[in-house]
C-alpha cells in the first residue's frame, strides 16, 4: 500500500514500523485513519516518536479505534479515568507482570488495542518486546495447527500471581482476588476479525491451562508454545524517549517490558480501547 499521509519503517522483519510525519495531536481525517489503519494492520505494533499529547488529544487518537477500556486495577489520572497512570520508581515493584502476556486475556472481552505514551523513561533502559503471534502460529507445521485449532485454554491470572499474593497478603486477600477475577475460556487459536489471520492467544503470565488435556499433557504443550513464541525471529523490541508512543494490536501480539531500569523512575501513560467481541 502507498502511504500519502506519513512514512513508514518496518522495525524488524516479524513485526512493527516507525511512522514519521504524523502528529497525533490532531485529529485523524478519514484518510489519514484508513492509511493508519492499513498499515497496523500489516505491522501489529506502530510507534511514533516526538509527540505531546495532552490527555484530551490521547483518549481522542485511542477513541479513534473503538470504546475506552474502563480500569479496573491500575490507577487513572486525576479528572482523566480515560488514562491509566504505570508511574514506577522501582523495577522490583513490577513483579510478575513483566512476563510475556496480551492485556487482559484473564477477561472475558481481551482488550483490543493500547496506545502506550511516554512521559519519562530512565535513559537507555525500560524497553519493551513484542511478538508476533500470527507468524507464530504461521510457522507451526501444518500437523500442529490443525491440533491446536480445536483447543481451549483457561486463562487464570490467580494461578500465576496468586501464591504470591497469598504469601505477602494473607488468605483473605486472595479470596477477595479469586473472586474479582473467575478463570474465563478461550481458543488457543484465535481469528482476527478484520483480517482473518489465525494467531497463537496463549501467553506465559495468564494462560494456566488447556481444556480437556491431563496436567502433564497440557503443561508441556504450553511450555512448548511459550518456549515457541520467545524466538528472536518473532520478535520487536522498542527504545522509548519522551514523547514515543507504541500503539499494537492486542489480539494478535503478546509484549513484555524489560526491568533494567532498577531504582530509575518510569512514567507512561496508557489508554486501553475495549473489544466489543470474545476471542473466536
Amino acid at each position: 500500500m502507498r502511504y500519502t499521509r506519513f512514512d513508514v519503517r518496518p522495525t524488524t522483519g516479524a513485526l512493527g514500523a516507525e511512522i514519521s510525519g504524523l502528529n497525533l495531536a490532531e485529529p485523524l481525517d478519514d484518510i489519514a485513519f484508513a492509511e493508519l489503519n492499513a498499515a497496523w494492520q500489516k505491522y501489529l505494533v506502530l510507534f511514533f516518536r516526538d509527540q505531546q499529547l495532552t490527555p484530551e488529544q490521547h483518549a481522542a487518537f485511542g477513541k479513534r479505534f473503538g470504546k475506552i477500556d474502563p480500569s479496573a486495577y491500575i490507577p487513572t489520572l486525576p479528572e482523566h479515568e480515560d488514562i491509566r497512570i504505570q508511574d514506577i520508581q522501582d523495577s522490583t515493584q513490577i513483579g510478575n507482570d513483566i512476563n510475556w502476556h496480551c492485556d487482559n486475556s484473564f477477561r472475558e472481552y481481551p482488550q483490543k488495542c493500547s496506545a502506550l505514551y511516554a512521559i519519562k523513561v530512565p535513559e537507555g533502559a525500560g524497553d519493551t518486546t513484542w511478538v508476533n503471534m500470527q507468524l507464530a502460529y504461521d510457522l507451526l507445521s501444518p500437523t500442529m495447527r490443525a491440533f491446536l485449532d480445536e483447543l481451549t485454554a483457561v486463562h487464570d491470572l490467580v494461578e500465576t500471581m496468586g501464591p504470591g499474593i497469598l504469601k505477602n497478603f494473607g488468605p483473605e486477600r486472595w479470596q477477595a482476588f479469586r473472586d474479582r477475577t473467575p478463570p474465563v475460556e478461550h481458543p488457543v487459536v484465535r481469528t482476527h476479525p478484520e483480517t482473518g489471520r489465525k494467531a497463537l492467544f496463549v501467553n506465559r503470565l495468564m494462560t494456566s491451562s488447556i481444556k480437556d488435556l491431563s496436567e502433564a499433557e497440557s503443561d508441556n504443550l504450553l511450555e512448548f508454545l511459550f518456549r515457541h513464541c520467545d524466538q528472536e525471529e518473532l520478535k520487536c523490541r522498542f527504545r522509548w524517549e519522551p514523547g514515543s508512543v507504541a500503539f499494537w494490536d492486542n489480539r494478535c501480539t503478546i509484549h513484555r517490558g524489560i526491568a533494567d531500569f532498577y531504582t530509575d523512575r518510569r512514567i507512561m501513560h496508557r489508554v486501553a480501547i475495549t473489544d466489543p467481541d470474545r476471542p473466536h
